[in-house]
C-alpha cells in the first residue's frame, strides 16, 4: 500500500513538468564511497530493486556506479520496440572528494523523453517512470530527503529529438556493432568475448529477456586512454551516473549509442568548440566495442 500512495504522488507532481535535468543529487555524506556503496545497495534491496552490478570507472576508488532497475522500469523499456532496453537501467553515483561523499541519481525522467520520447504509449510511459522515480526517492530517503536537480535544463520536445549539431546522431542513429544467425548465438558469441577480451574491459552487468530477445550489457573499461577515463576528462566526475557504455542486443544484433549522442546528451552544457574531442572520444568507444565484440 506504501509503494501504490508514494507513487500516485510522484505521477500527479511530474504530470506537469515540461523541463528536465538529467542528474539528481539525493544528498551528500561524511562517510566513505566504500561504506555508502554498501548501504545504498542494501536500502535498494529492501525496495525490491534488483541490483544488477557495480564498479569503480577508470579503477578511481573515489568514484562508483550502482547500476540497478525494477519491474515498473524494465517491462515499460522493453515494450518500446525501438531499442527502448536502453533505458531498462538506472544509476547511482558516489563521489567521494575533501572528506565527504556525493550520491547523485540519473534522473529517469531525463531518460523517459530522451529514450521514449517517440512512443504512440506515452501516458503509460510518463507513469511508469514517475512510478519508478518515487521509488527510488523513498528507498534513499536515509540518505538525503531533500534532491537537487543539476545539469542544463531540456525542454521535453528538444530531448526526444535531441542531437548535439545539426549533423550529428540523434538517439536511433545508433551504431550496429555485429549481425549474428539469431539471439541466442549472438549473446553466446558476445559473452564468450568479452570473457576472453583480455584485462582491459569487465562486464558490470548483464539485464536479460530472452522472451524478447533482449539483453543489455554494461561494460567497463581499463588501462592507459580508455573510453571511461576520456569520458570522465570531457564530462567530469559530476556526470559519472550516467556510465557505464552498453551493448544492447536486440534479436539478430548487436548495437551501441553512437557517442556523439551519448556523450552531450548526459553532458548537455559541452562548449561546441569541444566537438572534435567529442569525435574521438565517440570513436574510440566505437572501436574499443567493436575490436572487443566483433566475430572473425
Amino acid at each position: 500500500m506504501k509503494r501504490v500512495i508514494v507513487s500516485t504522488i510522484w505521477v500527479m507532481l511530474f504530470l506537469s513538468v515540461s523541463a528536465v535535468k538529467p542528474y539528481c543529487l539525493l544528498g551528500e555524506s561524511s562517510k566513505t564511497v566504500h561504506q555508502l556503496t554498501a548501504e545504498v545497495t542494501q536500502l535498494l534491496m529492501e525496495s525490491d530493486f534488483e541490483v544488477l552490478g557495480l564498479y569503480h570507472p577508470n579503477n578511481n576508488e573515489n568514484l562508483c556506479v550502482v547500476v540497478f532497475t525494477c519491474d515498473e522500469l524494465s517491462s515499460m523499456a522493453t515494450s518500446v520496440t525501438d531499442k527502448g532496453a536502453f533505458g531498462t537501467t538506472l544509476k547511482i553515483g558516489l563521489v567521494g572528494s575533501e572528506g565527504k561523499t556525493d550520491v547523485t541519481f540519473l534522473n529517469p525522467h531525463y531518460l523517459k523523453h530522451a529514450y521514449f520520447g517517440s512512443t504512440t504509449n506515452r501516458d503509460e510511459v510518463m507513469r511508469m517512470t514517475a512510478i519508478t522515480d518515487s521509488l527510488v526517492k523513498e528507498a534513499l530517503r536515509p540518505i538525503g530527503d531533500h534532491p537537487v536537480y543539476y545539469g542544463s535544463d531540456m525542454e521535453e520536445d528538444e530531448l526526444s529529438t535531441y542531437h548535439f549539431l545539426p549533423f550529428l546522431p540523434r538517439y536511433h542513429d545508433v551504431v550496429v556493432l555485429d549481425e549474428y544467425l539469431d539471439y541466442e548465438e549472438a549473446v553466446v558469441a558476445i559473452k564468450d568475448k568479452l570473457l576472453h577480451g583480455g584485462d582491459n574491459c569487465e562486464l558490470v552487468y548483464e539485464l536479460a529477456f530472452e522472451d524478447k530477445e533482449i539483453s543489455v550489457l554494461g561494460l567497463a573499461f581499463y588501462g592507459k586512454d580508455n573510453p571511461d577515463e576520456e569520458m570522465l576528462a570531457l564530462m567530469g566526475v559530476d556526470c559519472v551516473s550516467s556510465m557505464p557504455i552498453e551493448i544492447l542486443v536486440q534479436g539478430d544484433k548487436a548495437y551501441m549509442l553512437d557517442g556523439r549522442y551519448r556523450i552531450p546528451l548526459f553532458k548537455s552544457d559541452l562548449s561546441k568548440w569541444k566537438v572534435f574531442r567529442l569525435a574521438g572520444i565517440a570513436a574510440d568507444m566505437k572501436s574499443c566495442v567493436k575490436k572487443l565484440i566483433l566475430t572473425e
